[in-house]
């Protein structure tokens, strides 16, 4: 199948019958090419489809538990880069249109050959991952603080969410002088959950973050894991030393990333000038879910109050069409 011992397949098989289910899996399989998971109904497949991301999902169109076609959706919904390859028993024109129709990207009819089934195999897990490469986005948005990142591009980073890109928040103290780090802690989880976002907490000390060394370090090996093509962090302009030392790290850690941009927290200064205005209609109400995890804060600082957030984005709305909006200083806008 010309695939890298080092990187088998991960493929999903939803198949009832047990004897195709046996030799799909053993030609699959011959050589450890492949990984494969077996579901034997469409609703163990749906169940499955959120495990990991898989490089090809094969699906019979007549089962228990649901049509082969509607999986077909439910992968796409959740795997936009994930083809699917259809195999039925039932041969006519019409079955492939409508197959085709549901967004299938390869259909074989049963019996088929195996090199015709493994030729399908190897041009579609090829197309999947040329696509995950191409189109993928990583994004990390950097904070000094709980709540920084909510506060500054919350929205943004839903809609990223929203569009299966993968989402990382670092942030690089507990807040422990805003209050019990312990709790900071479970509430910045909490937020990150809202927003479909994975997040990395730092030990770094509250009020005294530095611009160098430790912070440095720290996000430099965040990027190393999650290779971003997109970086969200504080802007210069703040009253806020732990704020603009977290932009002075995050500038020399994220030299190498082509899209860098920073977002206005609530002690930026008049010089926050931003060139870009995110839309964030849809994704207002998941901000302010995110920002009102942060129960031990939002009673006792008036800059997380709903109806702020809200006039805020309205605000800044007014440069992008009359939306709702967040703004970002541009950094670097490039393709690389």
């Amino acid at each position: 199948m010309a695939i890298r011992p080092d990187q088998p397949l991960q493929v999903l098989v939803v198949e009832d019958s047990p004897e195709y289910a046996v030799i799909v899996r053993q030609w699959l399989e011959e050589g450890e090419h492949a990984q494969v998971t077996l579901a034997v109904d469409a609703i163990q497949g749906r169940a499955a489809i959120g495990m990991r991301n898989w490089d090809l999902v094969i699906t019979d169109v007549e089962m228990p538990g649901g049509s082969g076609l509607e999986l077909i959706q439910a992968v796409k919904a959740v795997h936009k880069w994930t083809c699917v390859l259809v195999m039925t028993g039932v041969v006519s024109a019409e079955y492939a249109r409508t197959a085709l129709q549901n967004d299938a990207d390869g259909l074989l009819f049963k019996p088929f050959a195996r090199e015709e089934f493994l030729e399908q195999v190897r041009t579609l897990s090829q197309r999947t991952r040329r696509r995950r490469q191409q189109e993928r986005c990583s994004v990390l948005a950097v904070g000094a603080h709980p709540d920084d990142v909510e506060i500054g591009c919350g929205g943004t980073l839903s809609m990223h969410a929203a569009r299966q890109d993968e989402v990382t928040i670092l942030t690089l103290s507990h807040g422990a002088q805003g209050g019990d780090a312990r709790i900071r802690a479970r509430e910045a989880h909490a937020a990150a959950g809202l927003l479909h976002a994975h997040l990395i907490l730092g030990d770094l000390q509250d009020t005294q973050v530095p611009e160098g060394g430790a912070s440095i370090e720290l996000i430099q090996q965040v990027i190393a894991q999650v290779d971003p093509t997109h970086v969200y962090t504080h802007s210069q302009y703040d009253t806020h030393q732990d704020h603009r030392n977290t932009y002075r790290a995050t500038m020399v850690a994220a030299r190498g990333v082509g899209k860098v941009y920073c977002y206005q927290p609530p002690s930026a200064t008049v010089e926050f000038r931003p060139g870009l205005f995110i839309d964030i209609t849809d994704h207002l109400q998941h901000k302010l879910q995110a920002i009102d995890a942060y129960s031990s804060q939002t009673a006792l600082r008036a800059y997380l109050a709903p109806d702020l957030i809200v006039a805020t984005a309205r605000y800044w709305g007014r440069f992008a069409g009359y939306v709702m909006a967040e703004p970002l200083e541009v950094i670097r806008h490039s393709a690389q």
